[in-house]
Parts: C-alpha cells; sequence; structure tokens
C-alpha cells in the first residue's frame, strides 16, 4: 500500500491515542506523534511520512506555523488540518498556506478516513 505513513500532530494525548487506533486499524503506519507545533516540524524533517493530520491549537509553535513550516521544506507534503477551530478564515489561510484538506474537530471516522484515501 503506497502512500501510508502518517505522522499524527494535537497536543491532545486522547485524540492522537484514537486517531492513532483508527489509522492502524485501516491500513495506515503511524510513524510518529508531536505534540507541540515545534515537535511536529522536527518529526516531519526527521521521519519524512506521506501523510500528516496536524491540529492547529497546540503549545509552542501553533498548527499554523507548523503548516507554514513543513510546506517550505517540503512543498508536496500532504498535510491534513484536523481543527476545532473552523470560521471560514481559518480554513482558506491553511488551504492557502498547502494544507491539501481540513476537517473540523469532532469529526466522524469515515470522514477522516476519506480524506486520508483521496490522498494517497
Amino acid at each position: 500500500m503506497d502512500n501510508n505513513t502518517v505522522l499524527i500532530c494535537d497536543d491532545s494525548r486522547s485524540l492522537r491515542m484514537l486517531a492513532k487506533r483508527l489509522l492502524s486499524g485501516h491500513g495506515y503506519d503511524v510513524i510518529g506523534e508531536a505534540s507541540s507545533g515545534q515537535e511536529a516540524i522536527e518529526k516531519f524533517k526527521q521521519l519524512q511520512p506521506d501523510l500528516v493530520m496536524l491540529d492547529l491549537v497546540m503549545p509552542q509553535v501553533d498548527g499554523k506555523q507548523a503548516l507554514r513550516e513543513i510546506i517550505k521544506d517540503s512543498p508536496s507534503a500532504k498535510v491534513v488540518v484536523v481543527s476545532s477551530l473552523g470560521s471560514e478564515q481559518d480554513i482558506e489561510e491553511c488551504l492557502l498556506l498547502g494544507a491539501s484538506t481540513y476537517i473540523q474537530k469532532p469529526y466522524a471516522e469515515d470522514v477522516l478516513l476519506h480524506a486520508l484515501s483521496e490522498l494517497r
């Protein structure tokens, strides 16, 4: 299966665990987790995952800045922003910064799986 390595970036440990369980059960290889934006940038550069799930509200460096850095490092990176922030402005800004898609929390499992499968 191609394009199946995933980096999960969220400051909520429980949400990272739930996402990992869901994705692992559907053929994805979760190769890393990050709990801050700075850690997300570092892990992305280190692991070079096929897909990134990225929350916007995180400590140290927020998700938008992490998105900027990830796209700067790898313009073809496939980043799915998964956030409780859902204003049109937030969504538009993330897409303009290079996010592949934007999913609002709380999300239905099938919505997340569909979004990721579209990027494979």
